[in-house]
């Protein structure tokens, strides 16, 4: 009798260590790119031969792969139920530039795009960023423009909050063991940034880094806002022993393409002299904008930390649709991303099909099973081994033109 309940005292302990193992991970889908031309006739091209600005996403492509995604999502299919879905940005097609009813092909197509992506998602929460076309004045242009901005979009069609669509709020939460997450920190509904917490120590700053591109013309007042904002923030989290997640839609760096920077220079300069005096909380910058399977390597106070890219779903610049999984994980109260997994999408006969195209551990991590953070690999990564999977396994397109393969670090040199 007294075996039998040792071997149960034990079998609970197992069950309830598992649980607490579980509870200390969370997944989440990250989308990007979709760039829905609403008014769009032609077809777009699931697996295309090269870069097409014409490429964009019409209506029932959209539909069908909004379907295909949510098919394979859920218990027993080849995606787990996400806790939350990041929206990175760029809802909206490439129109005709100086197109005169540009305001309402925005609202028109975004629209479109935020009730399709509730419809995938019905019982997820939603985060959402602003991407450089979403803007209803133009390209690169201002987050909120004549009563109309992404924010205010997402509220007309649900949304309970623009930035969070379950419109949580984490002030609202009294009771600790009636905490909701992902929960809304605080806001700036006017340029377009955020703080989101994930979980009691897990924060995510959603940024809008198109105001710092070259090809913006952000008011000083706008920019310092954000980057002082920005800096709050992290230093919070640095009190409150919290990790960090940064997400936006234009990544820092230069573009591995033709080497041409993504950030006007004090700007970055800015920004990775911040991220370098808090590389301690940040645990990885998730961000789009060139459509393709890619990442970078931040390398500031001897650290590593990842830059993640999750390429379109839009096909126009030469990838395959493709979306990811992330995977976090809190070891001993500090959280990293463990893993991530990439899916792709081809079009075969006149059926899409979504599969897995790879996981990062399994690809990159190889000799350091069991690992936790896979920032811990990127020292042994170079840029010759990701660039094979840029275009996410286009088999019309194998390998993207990237003529400047330096961009692929970016270091802390002339930084304070």
């Amino acid at each position: 009798m007294k075996l039998k309940s040792f071997y149960l005292i034990i079998a609970f302990l197992i069950s309830a260590s598992a649980l607490v193992y579980a509870n200390n991970k969370i997944n989440f889908i990250t989308i990007t790119d979709i760039h829905l031309n609403i008014n769009q006739k032609h077809v777009m091209k699931i697996d295309p031969s090269g870069y097409d600005r014409a490429n964009d996403m019409d209506k029932m492509s959209f539909q069908k792969l909004a379907t295909t995604v949510k098919q394979n999502i859920g218990p027993g299919k080849l995606i787990k139920k996400p806790n939350f879905v990041l929206y990175l940005g760029d809802s909206v097609g490439h129109e005709p530039i100086g197109t005169p009813y540009r305001k309402q092909f925005v609202k028109k197509s975004q629209k479109q795009v935020f009730m399709t992506l509730q419809n995938m998602f019905p019982d997820t929460a939603i985060i959402n960023l602003v991407g450089n076309n979403d803007s209803a004045k133009r390209d690169y242009g201002p987050f909120s423009y004549q009563g109309v901005s992404p924010y205010k979009i997402a509220m007309d069609v649900g949304y309970k909050n623009g930035f969070l669509s379950s419109g949580t709020m984490c002030v609202n939460q009294t009771k600790t063991k009636d905490l909701v997450f992902p929960c809304l920190i605080s806001q700036n509904s006017q340029y377009g940034f955020f703080t989101i917490k994930l979980q009691k120590q897990l924060f995510l700053i959603g940024l809008n880094s198109v105001m710092f591109s070259p090809r913006h013309h952000a008011s000083s007042h706008a920019i310092n806002t954000q980057l002082h904002y920005l800096i709050k923030q992290l230093k919070m989290a640095k009190e409150r022993n919290v990790s960090v997640l940064l997400a936006m839609h234009i990544p820092v760096g230069n573009n591995v393409y033709r080497g041409k920077n993504f950030w006007k220079a004090n700007y970055e300069k800015r920004f990775l002299a911040t991220i370098k005096r808090y590389h301690k909380q940040v645990i990885g910058l998730l961000v789009a904008h060139t459509h393709m399977e890619e990442f970078k390597i931040l390398h500031l106070a001897g650290n590593n930390i990842g830059e993640y890219f999750t390429a379109g779903l839009s096909t126009s610049h030469g990838n395959s649709p493709s979306i990811k999984l992330f995977t976090l994980e809190d070891n001993k109260g500090t959280w990293a991303i463990s893993n991530y997994i990439t899916y792709q999408i081809h079009q075969r006969n006149s059926q899409l099909i979504l599969s897995k195209y790879y996981d990062f551990v399994s690809t990159y991590c190889k000799r350091l099973k069991p690992i936790r953070n896979i920032n811990n690999c990127l020292s042994k990564i170079t840029f010759k081994i990701i660039l094979p999977r840029y275009t996410v396994n286009n088999p019309n397109l194998k390998y993207y033109d990237a003529m400047f393969p330096k961009s692929f670090i970016l270091n802390d040199n002339g930084l304070d």
